[in-house]
């Protein structure tokens, strides 16, 4: 008995990881099947490496300034070009859960956040 539930912890815990590995639901998934490491992001205590995160999400996503140009267009209001200036993108981009439609909270824009 013991040696079937062990088998099945493994399967499942083996289909998991695959799943991370293919870019799971989150948009970490999404980062560790592009090859990077939770280093890349966090802290060897898992915080992310700066408190207002532009810093870590712009070495790779440019400055607020080019997110604004590469959204512009997407949608009927660009989110990153909105009256309450740079946010944090962990405002909106929660990393291991889902995003969050910030604008949202007061506005009836729709978006697909990562």
């Amino acid at each position: 008995m013991k040696k079937v539930l062990f088998l099945l912890l493994l399967s499942f815990l083996a289909g998991t990881t695959a799943f991370a590995a293919d870019g799971g639901p989150y948009l970490a998934d999404r980062h560790v099947a592009r090859g990077m490491k939770c280093a890349d992001c966090h802290t060897p205590d898992n915080k992310l490496k700066t408190s207002g995160d532009l810093d870590v999400c712009a070495s790779c996503h440019g400055d607020y300034q080019v997110m604004i140009k590469k959204t512009d267009g997407r949608y009927e209001v660009n989110p990153h070009g909105q009256h309450e200036g740079a946010l944090p993108c962990s405002e909106c981009h929660k990393g291991h859960k889902p995003g969050v439609n910030y604008c949202g909270g007061c506005h009836n824009f729709v978006y697909k956040v990562p």
